[in-house]
């Protein structure tokens, strides 16, 4: 049989296997070079695990009650985490870095975004809005206002131009950074939407939704692209893989699954979770990702998607159904019954048996940093100097013009 599966394209496989947190995770970032994984909680915190070094993760203990989002500045020099105590964070990942925080909204922030210049930051709350921020100064820009119920998250499309809101008031929401206008509306009406992430490519955005369902629409024609019923529960998370082909879900029914946008079809039902998946997220090369949720665990798996060939799925899920080992780091085998009856023929995984993840990362050391206002004005020396070499570069550039205009 091995001599059969030869040639077969490999199967997402578990790499670690992480506990820390005493609440549930309500959110996974990567870091921008991969070395790094930032989670918040339940539990108040943020912890870095430092996926190089295994054993020693930091754990931010600033917020006064739930965490419910984070996010890597595009340099990796600087965090961002929102929480239910109404107060945005801004600080260095290390031990010793220095810190910042500010009053957002009126009501609890639900997520945080930097934009690809890592100078602003979005931020979207239960108080209806949306607020965009100077991060060097953690000064006020603008508001996006026309939401009608709790806004659950807010993200910076790829180029920085447009920002996709979704809210409980059941839409989904496109607006021009440069204007402040809504240029676009969605609305669905099953059940709200919980979270959005743009398509790499920044003509697309996914919708997670609390019908169970995945909507993936294209901004530009204002239309509805693909839908997906592959959950049994409501959806929490959504990450497109960064080559634009795959797309990551996470459930309340604690499955993870993996979507292949060119076939239109679930490829895989990934479980390992005990209880509802939160949070997934890619890096950005797209070798791994990342899965958490309420049952506080932590999963990094190997994606393995660079040799996925659409081409021998069918043969591939045949084997897993008929019970053949197709994968040597877990149990693989075609999804349950209930699926099949909805012709998923994606192939199941469970880590469970697996070596990684039997060798849990709990013995790891835990440095516990509590993060001190006082330190708020050295937080923005580093955020400030990179404003100002942006606009020392600018000014160049002008002098440059002008010069090459009078020598005419």
């Amino acid at each position: 049989m091995r001599t059969e599966m030869q040639g077969l394209f490999s199967d997402p496989a578990l790499e670690r296997h992480f506990t820390g947190h005493s609440g549930g995770i309500t959110q996974l970032r990567f870091s921008p070079d991969g070395s790094q994984i930032a989670t918040s909680s339940m539990d108040s915190s943020v912890i870095l695990w430092n996926l190089k070094q295994a054993a020693r993760c930091i754990r931010f203990g600033s917020h006064s009650g739930t965490v419910n989002g984070v996010a890597w500045s595009p340099k990796g020099n600087l965090i961002a985490s929102a929480g239910h105590d109404r107060t945005v964070k801004i600080w260095e990942p290390k031990v010793r870095g220095v810190s910042g925080e500010f009053v957002a909204h009126s009501k609890s922030v639900r997520s945080v975004d930097f934009d690809p210049t890592g100078h602003q930051l979005l931020t979207a709350s239960d108080d209806k809005s949306v607020k965009l921020w100077r991060v060097a100064r953690r000064q006020f820009i603008a508001s996006f206002t026309q939401q009608c119920n709790w806004v659950r998250s807010a993200k910076f499309s790829p180029n920085g131009k447009l920002v996709a809101t979704v809210s409980d008031d059941k839409s989904l929401r496109i607006y021009d950074v440069g204007s402040g206008e809504c240029v676009r509306t969605f609305t669905e009406e099953r059940a709200a939407p919980r979270q959005v992430a743009w398509h790499p490519w920044g003509n697309m955005v996914a919708v997670a939704l609390g019908c169970n369902r995945i909507k993936i629409f294209d901004v530009s024609a204002s239309q509805l692209l693909q839908l997906y019923v592959v959950h049994s529960a409501p959806v929490n998370d959504v990450a497109f893989h960064p080559g634009g082909h795959f797309l990551l879900s996470g459930s309340d029914d604690h499955t993870i699954r993996i979507l292949d946008l060119l076939e239109g079809r679930p490829i895989y039902t990934l479980t390992g979770h005990t209880d509802a998946v939160n949070a997934v997220a890619f890096t950005k090369d797209g070798e791994q990702f990342a899965t958490a949720g309420n049952d506080k665990q932590l999963l990094v798996w190997q994606s393995n998607l660079h040799t996925y060939d659409a081409s021998q799925f069918e043969t591939k899920s045949a084997l897993a159904s008929s019970g053949c080992d197709t994968s040597a780091a877990s149990s693989t085998k075609q999804s349950n019954a209930s699926d099949a009856k909805s012709n998923d023929l994606s192939i199941r995984i469970d880590p469970r048996q697996s070596l990684a993840y039997q060798a849990l990362d709990e013995d790891f050391q835990v440095v516990d940093v509590s993060l001190e206002s006082a330190s708020e004005s050295a937080c923005s020396c580093e955020a400030q100097l990179e404003e100002m070499n942006e606009m020392l570069k600018l000014l160049d550039e002008r002098v440059r013009r002008l010069e090459g205009i009078y020598t005419l």
